[in-house]
């Protein structure tokens, strides 16, 4: 049988890149692999944004996108949750039907 495997996405502010990444890289057992970009945040809360990001009407954010199998997601979210210390991280879990390599 196939082990389930599921997509995580986290936005994050670029200031917590280094440590999100280290994280990820020092994940045991290793991750397979996540991919990073970077970002543009849209909404209505810019309490927190600098004055030229108020002006832009956009935030700085970072994205970072992995295929993990689902039995690892919990302890991973719990790993980033305990360790990055990073201020307004989002996150969300999506199912994935298939992946693999062309």
């Amino acid at each position: 049988m196939e082990e389930e495997l599921c997509k995580l996405t986290l936005v994050y502010p670029p200031a917590a890149e280094e440590t999100i990444t280290e994280l990820l890289l020092a994940a045991e057992p290793p991750l397979k692999g996540f991919t990073t970009w970077a970002a543009d945040g849209h909404g209505l809360d810019f309490s927190e944004a600098t004055t030229a990001e108020r002006v832009r009407g956009k935030i700085r954010r970072c994205v970072m996108v992995a295929v993990l199998p689902r039995g690892r997601l919990a302890a991973l979210l719990e790993t980033i949750r305990t360790e990055a210390g990073a201020p307004h991280l989002a996150y969300w879990v999506e199912p994935v039907e298939s992946f693999g390599r062309l």
